[in-house]
């Protein structure tokens, strides 16, 4: 398969940056997938799962919370506020996370407020799906 240049990175790291086949990213309408001689084009990111499938055909797995992806001349750029491996999360920390975000969308709350803490609910709750589906951490 014929492979491309991306680069995924986040506020404090670079994520990847080098050659894949496929990557996956989790957009505003559902998956999306890109491939070499994509046509040119700019994508919203929700949180969720991304994927890379490297040129042996290995994956790259990692949860992702809001950003853009471009797609230009062949090169990808993946911008996400906030991007880690499954085994890089703390499920105890996500699940603290989530318990006080639902708190806080019980108070009232401005509307700037509301809509932060839904953000924080969609982060936590992909934090701890990726921890259960690719870490097998079902018990924590």
């Amino acid at each position: 398969m014929k492979s491309f240049d991306i680069k995924v990175v986040a506020i404090n790291k670079t994520f990847y940056d080098g050659k894949c086949v496929q990557l996956i990213l989790p957009s505003i309408d559902g998956q999306y997938g890109i491939m070499a001689d994509h046509a040119n084009t700019m994508l919203a990111i929700t949180e969720g799962d991304i994927r890379i499938q490297l040129e042996d055909e290995s994956w790259i797995t990692g949860v992702c919370g809001r950003g853009h992806a471009i797609v230009s001349d062949g090169v990808v750029s993946v911008i996400v506020d906030t991007v880690e491996k499954p085994e890089e999360i703390d499920r105890i920390r996500a699940e603290e996370a989530l318990n006080r975000a639902m708190e806080r969308m019980r108070q009232k709350q401005s509307v700037m407020e509301y809509h932060h803490s839904k953000a924080n609910i969609s982060r936590a709750l992909a934090r701890i799906n990726a921890a259960k589906k690719y870490t097998g951490d079902i018990d924590k």
